[in-house]
């Protein structure tokens, strides 16, 4: 997966696509500069890392599921 920064008109906006460039999420909103929606994007990055951080469960065995 890979962010792409676009713009329309003076704003602009980020999303996120696939292997095969299907959108999986974009911005609800868009920012005044490519730098901001660059921004966006990465805090958006992290957001998700860190929810996929807390769906890591250890069973009792030990074992990742």
């Amino acid at each position: 997966m890979h962010f792409q920064i676009r713009q329309a008109d003076t704003r602009w906006s980020w999303v996120l696509l696939n292997a095969t460039h299907e959108t999986i999420a974009e911005s609800d909103q868009t920012f005044p500069s490519a730098a901001q929606a660059s921004a966006a994007a990465l805090a958006f990055a992290h957001l998700v890392a860190r929810a996929g951080k807390s769906l890591t469960v250890m069973p009792t065995s030990g074992r990742l599921l």
